[in-house]
């Protein structure tokens, strides 16, 4: 089994010159979620069932699936106090 890690995006934007009146806001990517499947479909599947109105895999704004040490060669990732 593999160790899954679900990743949302967040963004933050003011109506200020630095956000560019809120055109060019703050994108923070976070992990939610650390789910153990053998595959990145058998992963969304544990996510979805975990809480379906919360993760969507498809789209602009879809949640990433990472596995370690895809979220190792990330290092701007914020792990929300995990360890990998």
């Amino acid at each position: 089994m593999t160790t899954w890690y679900i990743i949302s995006q967040t963004r933050y934007s003011e109506n200020t010159p630095e956000y560019g009146h809120g055109e060019w806001p703050t994108i923070t990517d976070k992990v939610t979620l650390r789910v153990k499947a053998d595959t990145k479909r058998k992963a969304q599947n544990l996510a979805k069932k975990i809480s379906p109105n919360k993760y969507i895999f498809s789209g602009i704004l879809a949640n990433k699936v990472l596995t370690t040490s895809e979220v190792q060669d990330r290092p701007w990732i914020d792990l929300n106090g995990l360890t990998l």
